[in-house]
């Protein structure tokens, strides 16, 4: 554990050690701070001389002698800091002379200059705004929501193949396992004979769980099909739908609006847009007719779900309100009379007879008779 622990810091300061930065490196970034600041930004050691990058010792020397001429103090007497120019363009020279110097300074005329940040030379790094910071948790958002609906779409995917085996083995499109292979080819056959033929089933919610609920399909051929109650079909294959990136969140809210706004204008006007931005009409028309025919045998347009069974007692409860008028009247006659009867029965008891005071009356009349 220990040795660890010494590695770990023998390498932190080796790496601290390489990238800190030497006594030459901030001879150079003092030099480029001040040239810049005297003859203009952007101006280079080699701009600074009128020379190439790529210019050899002589012709830096040649360069240097003739820019010391113009900038000799004895030749610009009364301006302003020409002794420090001067000065700072023999040590220029000097460092491009110098191959190691020449060098490092290479480095950094290729990959940038540290800019001084008040306690040393620092590299001005990328600072995200609030723009990019939202723009990429809007494309983190998306890409898990992708994520999300792939892995929705495979699961609806194995429910709907469960669904359909279920209910072709339950119409004996699928022999079951204890039908022999000659009998399923001759059900098959059957069926291949009939292609019209409709059989309603009942398959189990859950696989082999009958208790948690049934689904009742139709089975035509060798497609399985979700009944509503106005005696429309839906392809049960046709309900799971693949993911697409148009469909996540932002996109999805994105073409929503836009569908909206195109909703409102005149009809000549939406036949000449892309379809994709029309579809939301055609959604909504389905959704609502579809919705209205399965309210009350609970159907949905995704993929079925669990649905508990209803007890006998809910059941009865429920059938109770739906009996015939003539019942309900009966009933409510019968409920009325008994009603009648009992007033009438305690109103014949609260009928006055003779109590304990008029008792007492009557004996002491008697006594005095």
């Amino acid at each position: 554990m220990r040795l660890s622990f010494a590695l770990i810091f023998v390498f932190l300061s080796s790496l601290a050690a390489v990238c800190a930065w030497t006594k030459e490196d901030y001879e150079i970034f003092d030099l480029v701070s001040d040239l810049e600041a005297a003859e203009g930004k952007g101006t280079t050691f080699y701009s600074h001389l009128n020379v190439d990058p790529g210019a050899t010792t002589h012709q830096i020397t040649k360069a240097y002698r003739k820019k010391s001429l113009e900038l000799h103090p004895d030749k610009n007497i009364g301006v302003k800091d020409i002794e420090k120019r001067f000065a700072r363009l023999g040590v220029i020279a000097q460092i491009l002379r110098s191959p190691e110097q020449r060098e490092r300074y290479n480095f950094f005329y290729k990959n940038g200059v540290p800019r001084w940040r008040g306690t040393g030379y620092y590299y001005t790094r990328f600072r995200p705004t609030l723009f990019h910071t939202l723009l990429f948790l809007l494309l983190l958002t998306n890409l898990f929501h992708r994520l999300v609906l792939s892995l929705n779409y495979k699961k609806h995917l194995r429910r709907i193949a469960y669904f359909e085996n279920a209910a072709k083995s339950a119409a004996g499109v699928l022999g079951p396992g204890g039908i022999s292979a000659q009998n399923e080819k001759i059900v098959l056959n059957a069926n291949a004979a009939q292609p019209g033929r409709r059989r309603k089933v009942k398959v189990p919610m859950l696989e082999g769980n009958e208790s948690a609920g049934t689904l009742e399909l139709i089975v035509r051929g060798n497609e399985v099909y979700l009944p509503h109650e106005g005696g429309t079909l839906t392809p049960i294959s046709s309900l799971a739908h693949p993911p697409s990136f148009a469909q996540t969140w932002f996109p999805s809210l994105l073409l929503s609006s836009a569908r909206r706004l195109i909703a409102k204008l005149p009809p000549n006007i939406q036949s000449s847009l892309p379809a994709i931005l029309r579809e939301l009409d055609e959604e909504l028309v389905a959704v609502e007719s579809n919705s209205e025919e399965d309210s009350e045998e609970g159907f949905a347009l995704d993929t079925p779900t669990l649905s508990r069974n209803t007890s006998r007692k809910a059941l009865q409860k429920g059938r109770s309100p739906r009996s015939t008028s003539k019942d309900s009247s009966a009933v409510s006659e019968l409920e009325s009379d008994a009603d009648l009867l009992e007033k009438t029965s305690s109103g014949k008891k609260k009928k006055p007879g003779p109590g304990k005071a008029s008792a007492m009356r009557k004996r002491k009349m008697g006594l005095k008779k």
